[in-house]
């Protein structure tokens, strides 16, 4: 049994390690989709005028576009480890950053505007206090950080920042001028004067200088030819005839799912958040299923006092650290100079969290049988290996289903943390849409839905399973 569960890690191991995200003839490009006009969703693609920018540098280098779309404060490690080649989501200059990464030259402007409610008592940089909403890791962030007169509310996403002005839970949103034209809703006003001006910059790993030089030499091409300008006209006029128009709950429906073929997001997202969910509750089983045997071996017979105080580590360390930093983990220094397909990284990162929660359910399960019915099947002669596998594991089996069945719908619900290196889950699907349609509402209810239909119908399998079970007992 030992070899067969070591055979099937190390297959899993090789068939994770061998399958690469990224091809010869790739330029990666790493952003944040939800920046418009300079990233955005439209067509079921991410366009924009970084996008526009990056499709020139990568026919200089004669290479196929490839778009990742992460959360902002991601772009840098992406990066910096490789995984990405270049990164463009309005990233303005800062010293730290500059010590990750190379910046190329400047191709845009940046203006920090303060965005209020109409009547508010905010008039002017001057008197900017209380709580006020920024995007985590950006230029505003950065600025505000240490100001007593304000009490930061660091979000993911631009549009968070303006929900929560629309919700009256912060008195101001500081972002970038252009995005803020796009968010703003009619209650809402910008302030004339910027917080703070700068410039964006595109980035690249300090080892690419080849891909530096032909980034700056497109963008400057682009500058002093006036096309950068023109993009940013273009992608600026864009789609606002969506954000102006009264809508009906219908329209909403229809904008939510239907227009520009929205539903494929959340059907992307439904099959990445299946597949990684079932992955990692194979992971899980088999890796649960061996720690949990080797600590009742321990327990039975006091050998492989090693491997049970390994087996303790590994449960106490992956149950005291957040799933989210394990995935961050395995992704950006694991898997640091290996491109790996992000999906399967999902699953091996759930997949390995999973099986310290199962190990203990299942040691549970078979500490519960009784100790008598051990001690009897020794006395028959049995060994360790026929007292489990004929005694003990088909009765903690029973006793375990139902704790087992909670772990997977949990496991379901845990995917949603995949967004943050870039997995098209049910969650992110929800951003993708809201970011188009600038409403929270609709695309979260939509998935708030589907995950209660997941769960209903794995909690009917479990009860059938458990069932059965019982029945079978009993005959």
């Amino acid at each position: 049994m030992k070899k067969r569960l070591l055979f099937l890690i190390l297959i899993l191991m090789l068939f994770i390690t061998g399958c690469s995200s990224r091809k010869e003839g790739e330029l990666i490009l790493v952003t944040e989709a939800g920046f418009a006009p300079y990233e955005y969703y439209s067509g079921g693609e991410i366009v924009g005028v970084d996008i526009d920018i990056v499709k020139e540098i990568a026919k200089r280098v004669n290479k196929k576009l490839v778009i990742k779309d992460v959360a902002f404060d991601s772009i840098i490690s992406e990066v910096k480890t490789g995984k990405s080649d270049i990164g463009a989501a309005g990233i303005s200059y800062t010293e730290e950053r500059a010590k990750e990464v190379t910046f190329t030259i400047d191709y845009a402007s940046s203006k920090q505007m303060i965005i209020v409610k109409k009547g508010s008592t905010i008039t002017s940089t001057n008197n900017l206090t209380g709580k006020v909403a920024v995007q985590l890791g950006t230029t505003a962030d950065a600025f505000l950080t240490g100001n007593n007169k304000v009490d930061l509310v660091r979000e993911k996403k631009f549009l968070a920042c303006i929900q929560d002005l629309k919700d009256d839970k912060v008195v101001a949103v500081v972002m970038d001028e252009l995005p803020a034209k796009e968010l703003i809703t009619s209650d809402m006003v910008i302030l004339d004067e910027p917080l703070v001006v700068d410039s964006y910059g595109m980035v690249v790993s300090k080892d690419n200088k080849e891909l530096l030089d032909v980034a700056n030499t497109v963008i400057k091409e682009l500058k002093e030819s006036g096309k950068i300008d023109e993009m940013i006209i273009n992608h600026s006029l864009s789609d606002k005839e969506e954000k102006e128009e009264k809508l009906t709950f219908y329209k909403r429906i229809y904008n939510s799912l239907i227009y520009d073929k929205r539903y494929e997001y959340i059907l992307e997202g439904l099959v990445n958040t299946l597949i990684i969910a079932l992955g990692a509750v194979v992971i899980g089983l088999v890796i649960g299923t061996l720690l949990a045997i080797i600590r009742n071996y321990y327990d039975n017979t006091n050998k492989l006092r090693l491997l049970n105080g390994f087996a303790k580590l590994y449960v106490n360390i992956i149950r005291g650290t957040p799933s989210i930093l394990q995935l961050m983990i395995i992704y950006y220094v694991i898997f640091s100079q290996t491109s790996v397909n992000i999906v399967l990284v999902g699953i091996l990162s759930f997949g390995i969290n999973s099986g310290a929660y199962v190990a203990e359910i299942i040691r549970g399960g078979l500490n519960a049988v009784d100790k008598g019915q051990i001690e009897a099947g020794y006395a028959l002669g049995l060994n360790y290996r026929s007292v489990i596998n004929h005694i003990v594991f088909p009765q903690a089996l029973k006793s375990t289903i139902p704790s087992l069945g909670n772990e997977f719908i949990t496991l379901v619900k845990e995917t949603s943390v995949g967004a943050y290196i870039g997995i098209v889950e049910l969650t992110k699907a929800s951003d993708i849409i809201a970011s188009r349609t600038y409403d929270y509402f609709l695309p979260l209810i939509l998935i708030a839905l589907i995950y209660l239909v997941i769960t209903y119908v794995l909690s009917k399998l479990v009860s059938k399973v458990e069932k059965r079970l019982n029945k079978n007992a009993r005959n």
